[in-house]
């Protein structure tokens, strides 16, 4: 398979707070995060004790709330659940609202460095020599991810093999005290500080930093030419990825074809800097249109719809088990079982993909990015563009 030559390896240099947490038996997880560190004095928090379900909630507890709230700001979507049904399976700090699992995938790289930022930040030993600071000022009672748990009331025992009925590697799990859920621990209560910014270092884009989420993806995205930003130097992660642009981008992952035959949308101008891409994707099936003769260049595109043309750019392989989503129409369930099988996402939780909601640009990069890093994706392809990256 051939590689972009352009592309280089990239080594992410993470820079390490005090104390590279002595008592992790795990895997070594990297305490820089892109989340803003505060100093918030010597005093901290006890470790929490275990404090089990032993009532029904039906509203998510606020501090729950809030910090799910601040991984998504730090780290984009990746949403999960908090409540659940009290007549769902035993006893869970999730039927109580005080309980958040994230959904990250621990077979993804992107993934797993994101887990691994978030857990080595809540457990690094802070300035002032407390151990698992930001745990204890969570009020965080155990943490599970990818077959292994950390328990605040065990914390020389570090990270231990978890053997519950789910490995959770397709979400990281925590459980708060109540304390933790409703606000009342150090993070929520201590007084305001100076806020500490690290350094960050430039990314490909003046608003994708290297700390960004998705740096690595944006990355490849432009390195292999897929996109080159807006012309203030910008990428726009968070903005909706609209139907031009993601034809555009489809367009360069396969080297650009050149086709002569008329793509046939008649709100589409002669000029439009797209109009070779999608001469492409309507003469290969890719994309289609909104209505008869209406491409809506500026329109948004959903998950589905982003599903269907990733499993059409691959050449509509088949036969992979069928997904977990709930709420996938019959009409989706092969390209998106195709997406689940490969790793190139796992919905917004484990039993939803969200299918009308809106791709973003950051997201799209990253579904293009996984689709280039899995030779198995592209097993009946026509042909394997110079943009993907296995060998």
């Amino acid at each position: 398979m051939r590689r972009l030559s352009s592309l280089r390896q990239r080594l992410v240099v993470v820079g390490l707070m005090t104390g590279l947490l002595a008592t992790l038996t795990g895997p070594a997880f990297a305490s820089s995060s892109s989340i803003e560190v505060r100093d918030f004095g010597s005093q901290i928090d006890a470790y929490a004790r275990y404090e089990g379900q032993s009532r029904c909630a039906s509203a998510e507890q606020p501090g729950v709330r809030d910090f799910r709230a601040l991984l998504q700001r730090n780290y984009g979507a990746n949403a999960g659940g908090i409540l659940r049904s009290c007549s769902q399976g035993g006893k869970s700090e999730h039927k109580e609202g005080r309980a958040y699992d994230w959904m990250l995938n621990a077979h993804n790289a992107s993934d797993r460095r994101k887990a691994d930022e978030v857990i080595g930040w809540l457990l690094a030993t802070d300035e002032h020599g407390n151990r698992h600071a930001m745990a204890r000022r969570f009020g965080i009672m155990y943490i599970i991810w990818n077959r292994q748990v950390w328990n605040a009331y065990r914390p020389n025992d570090g990270w231990r093999p978890y053997t519950g009925a789910s490995p959770h590697t397709d979400h990281v799990h925590f459980s708060f005290t109540w304390d933790g859920a409703q606000r009342k621990t150090s993070y929520w209560t201590a007084p305001d500080a100076a806020v500490v910014r690290p350094a960050v270092a430039p990314g490909p884009f003046r608003d994708v930093s290297s700390q960004h989420s998705f740096v690595d993806e944006i990355t490849w995205a432009s390195e292999a030419g897929i996109t080159t930003g807006f012309q203030d130097g910008s990428f726009r992660p968070g903005q909706d990825v609209t139907r031009a642009q993601m034809v555009t981008f489809l367009w360069r992952t396969m080297d650009s074809p050149r086709v002569t035959t008329a793509h046939g949308f008649r709100d589409v101008p002669s000029d439009a800097h797209y109009e070779a891409a999608l001469r492409w994707a309507a003469a290969e099936g890719v994309i289609g249109g909104t209505a008869p003769g209406l491409f809506d260049p500026t329109g948004t595109l959903s998950r589905a719809q982003m599903a269907r043309m990733m499993h059409r750019l691959v050449g509509e392989p088949l036969g992979a088990p069928m997904h977990p989503f709930i709420d996938v129409k019959s009409r989706d369930d092969v390209p998106v079982s195709f997406l689940h099988r490969r790793n190139i996402t796992g919905g917004i939780d484990g039993t939803r993909f969200a299918p009308h909601h809106t791709v973003t640009r950051q997201q799209a990069a990253t579904f293009l990015y996984r689709l280039a890093s899995n030779q198995y994706a592209w097993t009946v392809a026509d042909r394997t563009p110079s943009t993907v990256r296995f060998s």
